[in-house]
């Protein structure tokens, strides 16, 4: 059984390089990548993941349906891609019905209770907050475990 991952995060090139190169060596875990709302949103359309990584502060791409969020000063386009695919626009994303999702980020659990309500539902154990003490094989059990929790 291998976990088909899509983390995305706009640092997966800089801070996060040790965690990205630890994905590539685990056997069960095949890990795929997206640097911003725009790019995440094409390949969660297209194509089928078990396991998706959300970062909340995500530059939002180059697309326009991020306009009204932008013009509020809003910067937090992993909600709001994950607010898209779960809500509004669900109907293009039948086939991640099985799909878990998970956020690392920086902001805390406490900042973000909207995650946690429709239409996004995220289960409050696949939520983790980024810090530089958090090792590269807390995360991959944290995406593990992602993969294993219900929806």
């Amino acid at each position: 059984m291998t976990i088909k991952l899509l983390w995305i995060d706009d640092n997966l090139f800089h801070d996060l390089t040790e965690k990205r190169m630890a994905l590539y060596m685990q056997d069960d875990i095949e890990p795929h990548f997206a640097l911003d709302a725009t790019e995440a949103f094409y390949r969660l359309r297209n194509e089928p993941f078990d396991v998706v990584i959300v970062d909340l502060r995500l530059p939002p791409g180059p697309d326009d349906m991020w306009n009204t969020y932008r013009e509020n000063n809003f910067q937090k386009f992993g909600y709001a891609l994950l607010n898209a695919i779960m809500g509004p626009q669900k109907d293009q994303f039948e086939h991640l019905r099985e799909t878990r999702f998970g956020v690392f980020t920086i902001e805390a659990q406490e900042e973000n209770p909207e995650l946690f309500d429709d239409p996004i539902l995220l289960a409050e154990d696949n939520f983790k907050v980024k810090t530089h003490a958090y090792h590269e094989n807390a995360f991959i059990e944290f995406i593990r475990h992602v993969y294993k929790s219900l929806h």
